[in-house]
């Protein structure tokens, strides 16, 4: 009998490749509630950075709209926890998006303000209730949708969006502006790790019988 050969693959996972596009993993804002003294230092820095984004004043004097950060502190009790985004790598807010406004780039969950039609689906969706639906700003005025309107006084309605954190994907020095204004250095930024490559396939002989 000739010599048989077989191909053996010693990667570890099986996972298809549409499950594998990107090598990067998630990268988020982690926080130890149990330092946290509700300052919401977190939340006007993150309002100031994506307000200046939007042609939003930040400074005492030129904030004329209300103050909608991508964080949120919220009480327990006599402890304060920042919530925030995870940017699951599996993100159930994106399956849930039904006009896939909701992307990953480069292990971070993006919301594409233009396309979310304000749906609230992930909203329901996320398990950290890190994101709102909210009205949107340009330049310190609220924008409208058109065609819907007040039922009691016909003026027309705020166009909202969904919004949560983005990692001061805008800032250019790529910390977000919670981590630095934090205090207490209750937050951080924990960083994604690449994947481990592959082992490279193996041949294996085996003896002639």
């Amino acid at each position: 009998m000739s010599g048989v050969r077989n191909t053996l693959n010693r990667s570890t996972s099986r996972m298809g490749s549409a499950n594998r596009t990107s090598a990067v993993a998630s990268s988020f804002v982690v926080a130890d509630g149990g330092q946290c003294i509700g300052c919401k230092a977190c939340e006007l820095a993150c309002f100031a950075v994506h307000g200046q984004a939007s042609g939003i004043g930040a400074s005492i004097g030129t904030v004329s709209v209300p103050v909608v950060p991508k964080v949120y502190v919220v009480r327990a009790g006599d402890t304060y926890v920042p919530v925030q985004c995870r940017h699951c790598e599996n993100a159930p807010c994106a399956h849930a998006c039904p006009v896939q406004a909701i992307r990953q780039e480069d292990g971070v969950v993006m919301i594409d303000e233009e396309r979310c039609i304000g749906c609230t689906s992930c909203v329901l969706a996320c398990p950290f209730g890190a994101i709102e639906v909210s009205p949107v700003y340009r330049a310190g005025h609220v924008i409208t949708q058109s065609g819907l309107t007040h039922r009691a006084n016909r003026t027309a309605l705020p166009r909202t969006a969904a919004s949560k954190c983005d990692l001061c994907a805008e800032t250019e020095n790529g910390q977000p502006a919670c981590v630095e204004a934090c205090p207490n250095h209750v937050l951080r930024l924990a960083n994604g790790i690449p994947d481990s490559p592959p082992e490279p396939r193996r041949e294996v002989f085996f003896p002639r019988l």
